[in-house]
C-alpha cells in the first residue's frame, strides 16, 4: 500500500495533526517493528526524527536519517520508507506546508536565490548544535498543549533559519527546486500521479483543490473537461511506456491508472484502432 501524505492524515482525522494556514504540523509516534513504508507527498515536507531512525529510498539515493537530523521532501516525492525502532518506539515530528509559505518565508527574511542547483530531497546534520535541539524541544511542547498559532509558526521559522545557517547551499537549492516548478504546479502534480487518479475527487485529493477550481483550471491551461484530459494523458503515457519499455500489458495498464486490463484494452483500441499489443508490433 502507498499512503499519500499528508491526505491520509487529515482524511483519517489525527488527533495530533495541527492546521495553521497553510502549514500542517504532525507529532506523529507509533509504537511497532521495524517497517517499510511506501509514500507519496502532496505537499512539501520537513521532517525531524525524534526516537529511532529511518531510511529514505528515492528513486536514485538513499538517504540515512538518524536521531534529531531534519530532512526536506518537496512535494510529489515518491518513495519506500524504512523505518528503524528504538525500543518498539518510533517518533517524529512533520511539517507539511505549500509554495506560498516558501514564497512568505523568501520576502520575509529577503532570502536572495542565485544558486542553479536543484535539488528536491535534503538532509542536514544537526547532532552536535544544542541550540537546534533546544528549538526541537520547544516545538514539541508547543505542539502538546492549548497552542498559538503565531508562535508555532515563528518555530517553524526558526527552524528553517537555523537550517540555512548550518548549510545554505542546501537549503538554497531545496527553495530554487520549489521556486522553479511552482508555475507549473498543478499539472506537475496531476501528471505525476496519473496512476492514482480514477475521478475527479481524486484530482482534487491529489491537489488539494475544489472540483470548480480543478474545471477552471483544467478549462484555461488545456481547454479540455478533466475526464477528457485525464484519458488523454493515460493513453499519453501508455504510447509512451509501449514504444519505449519492455513492460507487460498488464503493468502499463497498472502504471496509467486503468482498473482492469480489458478496460485499458478497450480505450485504446478505441483511440488508436489498435490493440496496445498490436500498437507495440507495429512500430
Amino acid at each position: 500500500m502507498t499512503y499519500v501524505v499528508p491526505n491520509y492524515f487529515i482524511e483519517n482525522q489525527y488527533s495530533n495533526l495541527l492546521k495553521i494556514d497553510n502549514l500542517l504540523c504532525l507529532n506523529y509516534i507509533t509504537k511497532t517493528q521495524n517497517t517499510n513504508v511506501y509514500a507519496r507527498t502532496t505537499m512539501h515536507s520537513m521532517g525531524i526524527v525524534i526516537e529511532g531512525s529511518k531510511v529514505v529510498h528515492l528513486k536514485n539515493k538513499d538517504i540515512n536519517i538518524e536521531k534529531i537530523d531534519i530532512f526536506f521532501l518537496t512535494q510529489n516525492n515518491y518513495y519506500m520508507s524504512e523505518r528503524l525502532v528504538n525500543d518498539s518506539k518510533y517518533k517524529s515530528l512533520l511539517v507539511y506546508f505549500d509554495d506560498k509559505f516558501i514564497f512568505d518565508f523568501i520576502n520575509k527574511y529577503n532570502i536572495q536565490i542565485n544558486t542553479k542547483d536543484e535539488q528536491s530531497t535534503i538532509k542536514i546534520n544537526y547532532k552536535s548544535d544544542k541550540l537546534f535541539k533546544n528549538s526541537v524541544q520547544t516545538f514539541q511542547e508547543y505542539l502538546k498543549v492549548d497552542f498559538n498559532e503565531n508562535l508555532l509558526k515563528l518555530k517553524i521559522e526558526e527552524i528553517f533559519l537555523q537550517a540555512i545557517k548550518q548549510n545554505k547551499k542546501q537549503m538554497y537549492s531545496f527553495f530554487n527546486s520549489i521556486l522553479i516548478t511552482s508555475k507549473n504546479r498543478i499539472k506537475y502534480i496531476l501528471e505525476s500521479n496519473i496512476d492514482l487518479i480514477q475521478t475527479l475527487d481524486d484530482m482534487c485529493s491529489i491537489t488539494r483543490l475544489s472540483e470548480n477550481k480543478i474545471r477552471r483550471y483544467i478549462k484555461k491551461e488545456f481547454n479540455q473537461t478533466p475526464k477528457i484530459w485525464l484519458d488523454t494523458k493515460r493513453l499519453e503515457k501508455a504510447v509512451l511506456l509501449l514504444n519505449n519499455t519492455n513492460k507487460s500489458i498488464s503493468d502499463i495498464s497498472t502504471t496509467c491508472g486503468y482498473s482492469t486490463v480489458s478496460w485499458f484494452i478497450s480505450q485504446f483500441k478505441k483511440y488508436y484502432n489498435l490493440t496496445p499489443k498490436e500498437f507495440r508490433h507495429k512500430i
